[in-house]
């Protein structure tokens, strides 16, 4: 973590950000990853926006889970992932 050499942990501005100074979403983070990750994110990527996919559009990880799972009826796998039988059909046509 870069951080300015002459500040401490008690000099840290961000120490001093409490979970009620956070926006709807900031607050969302904070309880599911603590409130010193948010902090962590305001000091490293101040005025940054993420955009956080669906599971299913991370294309290498579906790709992998599919061919780990061949022996899983497309039924399930579509349940897994969040997708319809169409989409993974789709997806196995295009393999070949």
């Amino acid at each position: 973590m870069a951080k300015n050499i002459n500040q401490t942990h008690e000099t840290d501005i961000f120490n001093l950000v409490k979970e009620n100074d956070l926006t709807p979403d900031l607050i969302l983070m904070a309880d599911i990853c603590g409130l010193e990750a948010v902090r962590q994110m305001l000091r490293q990527f101040p005025g940054m926006g993420f955009y956080i996919p669906k599971l299913s559009r991370l294309d290498s990880f579906v790709n992998r889970y599919i061919k780990d799972n061949l022996h899983k009826p497309v039924k399930i796998l579509a349940k897994d992932l969040n997708v319809s039988e169409q989409y993974l059909k789709k997806l196995c046509r295009e393999w070949r």
